[in-house]
């Protein structure tokens, strides 16, 4: 399974702060799916050190060397241009536009994307991990 994540809203509470759970949420991902986690990001546009430089400083260093392991992708105008639809997948993001929506849509792939609501919920990273925890065991 590939794993996209998005760091503003996702990762990020704001500008400065980590969201709550954010560490845990990451090893639980990338324990499970090291070789397959994307930064689907505005923050990356394909170069991986760049989310690093971004938010590494925030992160314990056990969690920064798990980090190392995200992939970067590339997308011009729509974040879906960088997932493969052709393997299954979950994207981990706070907001889609119409034309991602309508390409999740095409590919019958809609509940592939995980809202993350921060702002309605604080305590949403560790209820994913729950309710996922069985899915990627």
């Amino acid at each position: 399974m590939n794993i996209y994540l998005d760091i503003d809203g996702v990762l990020l509470a704001n500008e400065k702060y980590l969201a709550l759970y954010a560490e845990e949420f990451l090893y639980f991902i990338l324990t499970r799916y090291p070789d397959t986690t994307y930064w689907l990001t505005t923050h990356c546009q394909g170069d991986a050190a760049i989310p690093m430089q971004r938010i590494g400083h925030l992160f314990a260093p056990t969690t920064v060397e798990l980090m190392q392991k995200i992939r970067p992708t590339r997308w011009h105008i729509a974040k879906t241009e960088a997932i493969d639809f052709t393997k299954p997948f979950l994207w981990f993001d706070d907001d889609l536009f119409a034309e991602e929506r309508a390409a999740l849509l095409k590919h019958a792939v809609l509940d592939s994307w995980i809202e993350v609501d921060l702002r309605i919920n604080r305590y949403q990273l560790k209820l994913i991990i729950q309710r996922f925890s069985f899915l990627m065991a």
